[in-house]
């Protein structure tokens, strides 16, 4: 190969370089304005349950800084600080049902001291169907207005749906 040849590939691999980067940074972009957009507390965990990432959304909720949540398991979060029994179901559901998606509703103590009915929600999230999952997706939904008059589902049967997932 000639010093111009080899000069052209250096080049062209620069460019590819760079274009891939100017890609890599539109895509995040778009993740954190969808993540942290989000009207609900949401949380990116890897399938062992340890947290990636938290949201806008769930940090004003509680009023704690994201180095108090990433790296551990979500059981162990602050979200969970005043409710031990909600810990170990969410501990649970991760354990057990691996990779599944997982809805169930509870009377959990807010941070305020307020009893509140959130909706729980874990999703799998898979890079294409039939794939292990990858990440694990938490999404908390405040239920209290709309249950005030409702009975809640009992969380000891969470209903375990392998089929909604999300995919890439």
């Amino acid at each position: 190969m000639t010093d111009a040849n080899l000069a052209r590939e250096v080049a062209a691999l620069r460019q590819q370089l760079a274009q891939r980067s100017r890609s890599l940074e539109e895509a995040e972009a778009r993740y954190h304005a969808v993540f942290n957009s989000a009207l609900n507390p949401m949380s990116i965990c890897t399938t062992d349950g340890i947290i990636l990432d938290v949201n806008q959304a769930a940090l004003r909720a509680i009023g704690v800084q994201i180095e108090a949540f990433i790296g551990k398991h979500l059981w162990e979060s602050p979200w969970f600080a005043q409710n031990p029994q909600e810990a170990a179901k969410v501990e649970t559901a991760i354990t057990r049902h691996r990779g599944q998606y997982i809805e169930y509703e509870s009377d959990v103590l807010s941070p305020s001291g307020e009893r509140r009915t959130f909706q729980f929600v874990l999703r799998p999230y898979r890079s294409y169907v039939g794939a292990d999952a990858r990440f694990l997706v938490l999404e908390v939904h405040d239920n209290t207005a709309a249950r005030a008059k409702a009975p809640i589902q009992d969380a000891q049967e969470l209903p375990v749906r392998p089929a909604e997932t999300t995919h890439a």
